[in-house]
C-alpha cells in the first residue's frame, strides 16, 4: 500500500527563511505536519497543488493584531479576515488583561482555525477601546492573576504588553515602565512595548529594555523618535539591537512615519519584525489594509523579498518563541504554508499623519494552509 500525503505542493519557489534560501522544491504535508518527500516513492496524494510561477513560504505570522472580537471595541474576527491575507498565526497585542483574559482565551484562542498567541496587557481591563487610554497605574498591576495566565496557558501566552505613550502614562510617569520591567522580571517573560508618542526620550527607553524584549512602532514620528537632531539613528538604539532588543514595525494607520523610515533605512536600520497592529477600523482601507499591503510597502522601500518574508515568518516565531515549528518548513513542523505571487500592481497609501506612499510591486496571497488544511485559495490560483 503506497504512503499517503494529504497535500503536495509542487514546482514552487520555496522560501526557507531559516536557511536564507529560495529554491525549487516540493513541500509535503501529512496529518497536519510537514513530512519528507521522496520523488522515487509512489505516494497516494489527496490534494496536489502546482505552484509553478509562485512563491511558497512558511505561513505568515502577524505578530501584532487586535482580535478580541466583541470583547473590545477594536477587535475583529481573526479567521474571517486574516486567513485570506496569507496569515496562519497571529499574536494579539494586549487586547486583554487579567480581568477579561478568560473570555479572550475561550472565545478567540480556543475557537479559531488560526494559531493564536497573545501578550497580556499590564492593565487588568486590557485595551478595550480606542476612545480613551487603559489604566496603567502600577498600583493595580495584578501579579497573581497574570502569573496564573502564564502558568495555565504557557503555549499561547507570550509576555506582557505596555502602551508607553505619553497620553497613556501621563498621570503616572516613567515609573510605569520601570514597574512593568519589574513585573516581567518576576514572571520571567518578555515585554512588547508600544512607543508611539513615547513618554520619555528614546535613549532612556531602549537602555532599559532587556534582551528578548520587543519595541513596536519603532518608526513612529509623534515625539521621542529613534532619530537624533541630525537625522541619525541614535547610538542607544543600535546598542540595544546588539544587546538583543528587537524592533517591530507594527505600522498601523498612525504608528509609522516616513520622515523616520526613510533616513532610518538609508542607514541600514530595518525592522526585525514586520507586523500591522491592525484593528477593526484599519481593515481594508488605504491607510493599512492588512499584512500583504504592509509587506508590499516594505518590499517597495527596498527590503529584499527574502528579508520581508523572514520578518513575518521566522523572525517573529523565533523572537516570540512560538511552538510547533511555526515560521519554518522543516520536517515535523505543523503544516502552515502561504503561497503567494509578486506582481506589478500599483498601490497608494495615506496614513493618519497625512503622509502618502506609492508602490509598484504587490505581494498577493494565493493559498493559505493552516495546520495542514487549505483554509483559503484565491480564485486566480490554478485549481
Amino acid at each position: 500500500m503506497p504512503e499517503k500525503i494529504d497535500i503536495l505542493i509542487k514546482n514552487g519557489s520555496v522560501i526557507e527563511p531559516d536557511k536564507k534560501t529560495i529554491c525549487k522544491k516540493n513541500i509535503a504535508i501529512r496529518d497536519g505536519y510537514v513530512v519528507d518527500y521522496d520523488k522515487t516513492i509512489n505516494y497516494e496524494i489527496k490534494d496536489e497543488i502546482n505552484a509553478e510561477g509562485y512563491y511558497v513560504s512558511p505561513g505568515w505570522v502577524d505578530s501584532h493584531v487586535h482580535i478580541f472580537k466583541e470583547g473590545t471595541e477594536p477587535g475583529f474576527d481573526a479567521d474571517l479576515n486574516l486567513i485570506p491575507m496569507g496569515i496562519t498565526a497571529a499574536i494579539d497585542g494586549g487586547s486583554s488583561g487579567a480581568g477579561n483574559w478568560p473570555v479572550f482565551k475561550r472565545t478567540v484562542v480556543d475557537n479559531s482555525y488560526l494559531n493564536i498567541f497573545y501578550s497580556v496587557n499590564v492593565s487588568t481591563s486590557g485595551q478595550i477601546t480606542e476612545s480613551y487610554p487603559e489604566n496603567v497605574d502600577p498600583n493595580h498591576f495584578d501579579e497573581v492573576a497574570v502569573r496564573h495566565i502564564f502558568e495555565s496557558d504557557p503555549e499561547h501566552a507570550r509576555g506582557l504588553k505596555l502602551r508607553y505613550g505619553a497620553e497613556v502614562v501621563e498621570p503616572f510617569g516613567e515609573i510605569v515602565l520601570d514597574k512593568t520591567i519589574e513585573l516581567a522580571e518576576k514572571l520571567h517573560c518578555a515585554i512588547t512595548l508600544h512607543v508611539t508618542n513615547a513618554a520619555s526620550p528614546m535613549d532612556r527607553i531602549v537602555n532599559k529594555m532587556r534582551p528578548g524584549d520587543v519595541i513596536c512602532h519603532i518608526y513612529q514620528g509623534k515625539q521621542n523618535t529613534i532619530l537624533d537632531d541630525n537625522g541619525k539613528v541614535k547610538q542607544a538604539v543600535w546598542d540595544a539591537r546588539k544587546r538583543g532588543v528587537y524592533f517591530d514595525s507594527a505600522d498601523a494607520r498612525i504608528n509609522h512615519c516616513y520622515r523616520v523610515i526613510y533616513p532610518a533605512i538609508a542607514q541600514g536600520f530595518y525592522p526585525d519584525i514586520i507586523s500591522t497592529d491592525i484593528t477593526k477600523n484599519g481593515l481594508f482601507n488605504n491607510m493599512l489594509w492588512g499584512l500583504p499591503v504592509v509587506l508590499s510597502k516594505w518590499l517597495n522601500l527596498g527590503f529584499p523579498l527574502i528579508d520581508v518574508i523572514t520578518a513575518c515568518t521566522f523572525n517573529p516565531a523565533k523572537i516570540h518563541k512560538l511552538p510547533w515549528g511555526i515560521g519554518t518548513l522543516k520536517t515535523g513542523a505543523k503544516g502552515n504554508v502561504t503561497i503567494f505571487s509578486v506582481e506589478d500592481h500599483p498601490f497608494h497609501l495615506k496614513n493618519r499623519m497625512g503622509e502618502e506612499f506609492d508602490g509598484k510591486k504587490m505581494i498577493m496571497p494565493q493559498t493559505t494552509i493552516v495546520n495542514g488544511r487549505i483554509r483559503f485559495k484565491s480564485l486566480y490560483f490554478p485549481f
